[in-house]
């Protein structure tokens, strides 16, 4: 029954990610090269001032007007360039890696992730497909989902997002835990405890191969 429950939750959060049609143009190798520039250049702009909040918090003052402004600033630029992300998305499909480098393509993903939750929702499917031809990193397509599923009040699918709010590191609730793994390797992660080993969190639940 535990078993029948995790297919049909993964089912539904599979199909409430996948239900958009798309059309896309065939960029050209000069357009290519002109979006992997644009690409960048945009990734930037997403991790400029999220570099530097920590000391912005340390001088500002974490509960501050000022500080308070400076995420404002920085979610008005989120929005920003959510559109132009998805703007490309909408035309040309989720870029790969052989398309437009590894840093361009993260780009996508990394913008979405400070996006709305409607974006995440409409392109999660593409990122998939993307990982799925080895064009996207795994981890990406994880850490979409389970934020998600997390903001929503949902138990993740993948172990990527952890609490680092109490004295030690813990995992958000996972959904069937003990079967996490067969959901990681479907995608092309690596075992949910070595991610814990590297997050320095200890990971004890067995995991189970199939339905006994």
């Amino acid at each position: 029954m535990k078993y029948l429950f995790t297919i049909l939750y993964f089912f539904v959060v599979t199909s409430l990610f996948s239900q958009t049609s798309f059309h896309f143009e065939i960029p050209t190798k000069k357009q290519l090269d002109s979006l992997k520039t644009e690409l960048e250049t945009i990734f930037m702009k997403d991790q400029t001032f999220r570099r530097i909040y920590i000391e912005a918090e340390k001088k500002l003052g974490k509960d501050s007007d000022a500080y308070e402004y400076f995420w404002e600033v920085v979610e008005a630029q989120d929005k920003i360039l959510e559109k132009e992300v998805t703007n490309i998305i909408d035309t040309y499909g989720w870029l790969g890696i052989s398309q437009i480098g590894r840093l361009a393509n993260t780009a996508l993903w990394g913008v979405l992730q400070h996006g709305s939750i409607t974006s995440k929702e409409k392109y999660a499917s593409l990122l998939k497909n993307s990982v799925l031809k080895k064009e996207s990193q795994s981890i990406h397509y994880a850490r979409l989902i389970d934020r998600m599923l997390i903001n929503s009040n949902k138990a993740q699918l993948y172990g990527t997002q952890i609490n680092y709010d109490n004295e030690e590191p813990v995992f958000y609730e996972i959904s069937q835990p003990e079967f996490v793994d067969k959901r990681r390797k479907k995608i092309g992660l690596s075992t949910i405890k070595e991610y814990a080993k590297s997050r320095k969190i200890e990971w004890t639940i067995t995991q189970k191969k199939r339905n006994k």
